[in-house]
């Protein structure tokens, strides 16, 4: 019911924003949403999968029956025959013309019956490729919804700051006019008014880079969701706030082994590193393929004579100069390497899952501290703009307590950002991809 109430207050949140602006308001799903349709990389990563499934297909063409045509003309230097020698004694046929231009047409057959394993294990190899392709795009997608989700915060937390700054610079202007107004009855001296000044415009000049840095992270936003028109003005809805659940740091840490591409990657390229060696391996076996030849030929005259065969191709590697063992041995190196790649990326995982199960408690404990500070930072500056009209205090006193404030403000929204963003990376560490 809770999280129905936020949702409800989000979408009204939006609606508003896209009234106030003309532009729609976009919530974090359906940014994320847009971005993985028309982000670039994703595209270009889901073709991969594509790619891999045309080696598939090829690595399954290796075992099919191969025919090939083929035709062409030779010009000898002596006479040879055209005419196929055929028969048994006494009645054989001998050639009855002798030609120095022979053509000749035909097929060609082959078929691989028996290659040492190195056949099924291609296809095994493509089939895993494309798995891994599969996971390479679920990690780029994972990557763009992380990306988006720090853009998204980013901009809502630089839009606090920008208010912040603006709410300093009124209260900084309120402030220089109560000074001027001081100053003209003779009770404060000007040394107050040229502090005020100089403290406005640094407020002031913090509001402008506020609002430039506003418009770069807009900028960043519209790359990542795949926005070509630069000039396209768009407004996120404000974060409804709902407090969202996530699981223990050892929940997290078998979801990501379960579920993180990468990881997942990795263990099939051990999978695969393991397969090269065994095909590596299998060189050292024979060969055998079916082989067949359908064939004519003919002198000058084209008068054409046919002739075929057929029959089975043994070949046995016997010596290459110690490639064959260069080959297995760097197989299994690789193989070797594949594992402690694994391994690394393993201890990577259970360090990215603690780093962001640590950093959400810390901002969270950050956020506490912070609004009890803002709290004390507003009444501090309501107590000193009271006492400083009363002529009991100093403008150095109010100034400092308008600064105290804008910083505990700072602090608050850039915790809030810390862990919005330190739950994304735990998402995105335990293998999730989407919000909840």
């Amino acid at each position: 019911m809770k999280k129905a109430t936020f949702l409800l207050v989000g979408i009204f949140a939006a609606s508003v924003a896209a009234a106030e602006t003309g532009v729609d308001a976009h919530t974090l799903d359906q940014t994320i949403r847009y971005g993985l349709e028309h982000n670039a990389r994703v595209r270009s990563s889901r073709t991969d999968i594509e790619i891999e499934r045309s080696g598939i297909r090829a690595a399954q063409a290796d075992r099919m029956p191969r025919l090939d045509l083929y035709g062409g003309v030779t010009k000898y230097h002596y006479p040879t025959a055209a005419e196929p020698l055929y028969g048994t004694p006494p009645d054989i046929h001998y050639p009855s013309a002798f030609y120095t231009t022979v053509y000749d047409a035909g097929v060609t057959f082959s078929l691989p019956l028996y290659r040492g394993g190195r056949l099924s294990r291609s296809v095994e190899i493509a089939e895993i490729r494309k798995s891994i392709a599969e996971d390479l795009y679920s990690m780029t997608r994972q990557e763009l919804v992380y990306n988006l989700t720090s853009a998204y915060y980013k901009i809502l937390q630089i839009e606090k700051f920008s208010g912040a700054n603006d709410e300093t610079v009124k209260q900084l202007e309120a402030h220089k006019r109560d000074v001027e107004l001081l100053l003209r009855a003779g009770t404060v001296a000007k040394v107050d008014l040229l502090k005020t000044e100089t403290e406005l415009a640094h407020a002031r000049q913090a509001a402008l880079i506020s609002r430039n840095n506003l418009e770069s992270a807009y900028e960043l936003l519209r790359v990542l969701m795949g926005i070509e028109d630069m000039h396209k003005k768009i407004k996120l809805a404000p974060d409804p706030g709902a407090v969202k659940s996530y699981a223990s740091v050892d929940e997290s840490m078998q979801s990501a082994l379960r579920k993180r591409p990468d990881y997942q990657a990795a263990l099939k390229k051990v999978t695969i590193a393991d397969v090269r060696v065994k095909v590596a391996a299998g060189r050292r076996y024979p060969s055998l393929n079916l082989t067949g030849d359908y064939s004519e030929k003919s002198g000058p005259e084209y008068e054409w004579q046919e002739n075929w065969f057929f029959g089975l191709r043994l070949s046995l590697p016997l010596f290459e100069g110690g490639a064959l063992s260069a080959d297995v041995g760097r197989a299994r190196a690789e193989a070797l390497k594949a594992r402690e790649e694994e391994r690394a990326l393993r201890l990577d995982i259970s360090r990215e899952v603690r780093d962001a199960y640590l950093s959400i408690e810390n901002a969270a404990k950050r956020i506490e501290v912070a609004e009890k500070a803002i709290a004390s930072a507003k009444e501090s500056a309501r107590i000193e703009q009271i006492r400083y009209k009363a002529g009991a205090g100093t403008s150095t006193d109010v100034i400092d307590a308008q600064t105290a404030l804008l910083r505990a403000e700072t602090d608050y929204y850039q915790a809030l950002y810390d862990k919005a963003i330190a739950r994304a990376l735990l998402r995105k560490a335990a293998g999730e991809e989407l919000q909840e």
